[in-house]
């Protein structure tokens, strides 16, 4: 699925930006591919390949010398998806659930044209759910994080309500 393969590269970006300072387009491009893979339905192949293909783009800014390592760490690497697919299942089920909610926020993010201070808090959030995706955690830390996403999701409701 093209919205996986979205997120496996993202998940490249986030841990480019562990060990080196993000752009100032960095942001923008982790918010704009979270919110085209929760309507990957909707975008057709041509477009997912081109927000790829600019995650990509972004993660040779963030850590260019990563691109041609001789080494790699694997902490820029494409996220391998199966890693949650095969886990198990209450596992699996919590992680497809943040990542259903992380695509979500950041569609309502990307469309309601948030303020740069705005942007920069969900964008920590962002981060911070991609990273946790990555490894191998516990079930009471992944319900932490699912409590965050839905306190984000009524502050965001809270806001819009407000506007």
């Amino acid at each position: 699925m093209r919205g996986d393969q979205v997120i496996s590269v993202l998940i490249g970006l986030v841990g480019a930006c562990n060990n080196n300072p993000k752009t100032a387009a960095t942001d923008g491009v982790v918010i704009k591919a979270l919110a085209a893979s929760a309507l990957c339905r909707e975008a057709d192949d041509e477009s997912l390949s081109g927000i790829i293909e600019e995650i990509y783009a972004e993660k040779n800014a963030v850590a260019p010398d990563c691109a041609v390592c001789a080494c790699p760490c694997g902490n820029t690497s494409d996220y391998d998806m199966n890693r949650i697919y095969e886990a198990a299942p209450e596992i699996r089920d919590l992680k497809l659930e943040l990542l259903s909610r992380c695509r979500h926020l950041a569609e309502r993010v990307y469309s309601g044209g948030d303020s740069g201070e705005r942007m920069e808090t969900d964008s920590i959030f962002f981060y911070k759910i991609l990273s946790c995706i990555s490894y191998d955690i516990e079930k009471e830390q992944l319900l932490v994080l699912l409590e965050e996403a839905q306190d984000m999701e009524q502050e965001i409701n809270c806001q819009k309500t407000q506007a």
